[in-house]
């Protein structure tokens, strides 16, 4: 059947050009299909009509067919990072990507992690647990830190006369009553003393729903009795009459620049009888800081010791979790 049909074409093309022969005739047939197939738009393009001309996918969609009258958009937890894309590309652990057609995959935000590809939502982190950003899973507060807050992005140091021996604890132990100074973040319930230090110790050791971290106070060497004495009036304006201490004892007044004053920064220096202080800020007493100064009233921390960098308000020394200080 099919060579009767051969035959009957042939006939008709050979009337039609006496010139062509059947050889010639079935050869131009040939030549008008594969044109007319090496029109088609190829994978990774489209058009109206699935022919030439054809236009590439744009970024953030796909087509993996020939022929294609339309491109296909990247899935939730997938990209396609440029044009003529034949596929889409999963984001990887660390990474996700919230909506179709995006054209590349977002770091996983701060508090929450990322731990499998192809993710559309981040995961929060769970008390103890913290991300500053980009994690396929959030670390461990370590020893001597806390938290117990979700999406937390930091730890906070167990307060002072607290301790915490263990890694992503959500609370802190208080130190026995035997020995019960310590530094603010305390890794151990050995080093816990019975020695006053430089801090006095916290009642509670519980974080606000805010994420806050509960405060540690400095400990005077020596706390000073009161003793009523007239203050003096500073003839400057950004100087007020702070007391001066020796021993116990409350030996005068001293006219001091508090906007620039490293140990009365922002206000003269008093101590509550707990040991609290009110009043201003005394910048030398910051913990883990190795360059301080008092800038227009305000503390600010130039450096920290090794483990410790600068926080973002420059008005204390936070650990690093091995962050490097830029």
């Amino acid at each position: 059947m099919l060579f009767a049909k051969l035959t009957l074409f042939s006939t008709l093309l050979t009337a039609a050009h006496p010139a062509l022969s059947l050889k010639e005739s079935l050869k131009n047939r040939h030549n008008t299909l594969v044109g007319r197939t090496n029109d088609r738009c190829a994978p990774g393009s489209y058009s109206s009509t699935g022919y030439s001309p054809c236009t590439l996918c744009p970024a953030g969609t796909y087509s993996k067919e020939y022929q294609q009258k339309s491109c296909i958009s990247c899935r939730s937890g997938y990209y396609c990072p440029s044009p003529g894309q034949t596929s889409e590309t999963a984001c990887q652990p660390g990474t996700y990507s919230p909506s179709a057609g995006s054209s590349s995959c977002s770091s996983c935000p701060p508090g929450y992690m990322c731990p499998s590809s192809s993710l559309s939502n981040p995961q929060q982190c769970s008390p103890g647990r913290y991300s500053q950003g980009g994690e396929k899973e959030c670390p461990r507060c370590p020893a001597g830190y806390f938290n117990n807050i979700h999406k937390a992005t930091d730890c906070c140091p167990c307060p002072a006369g607290w301790f915490n021996a263990n890694a992503g604890n959500t609370n802190c132990q208080m130190c026995p009553n035997q020995t019960p100074y310590s530094n603010p973040g305390t890794a151990s319930m050995g080093q816990c003393t019975s020695k006053p230090g430089s801090w006095t110790p916290s009642k509670t050791s519980s974080q606000p729903s805010d994420g806050s971290c509960p405060p540690s106070h400095p400990l005077p060497s020596s706390i000073p009795k009161r003793h009523v004495k007239p203050k003096p009036k500073c003839a400057k304006s950004n100087e007020e009459a702070c007391p001066i201490y020796s021993g116990l004892q409350l030996t005068g007044y001293g006219c001091m620049d508090v906007k620039s004053n490293l140990e009365s920064c922002g206000g003269c220096i008093e101590y509550m009888f707990d040991g609290r202080p009110t009043g201003g800020r005394d910048c030398s007493a910051i913990a883990f800081a190795n360059e301080v100064g008092c800038v227009k009233g305000k503390c600010r921390v130039g450096s920290c010791r090794h483990g410790f960098i600068v926080s973002l308000d420059a008005q204390s020394c936070v650990p690093s979790f091995g962050i490097n200080p830029t």
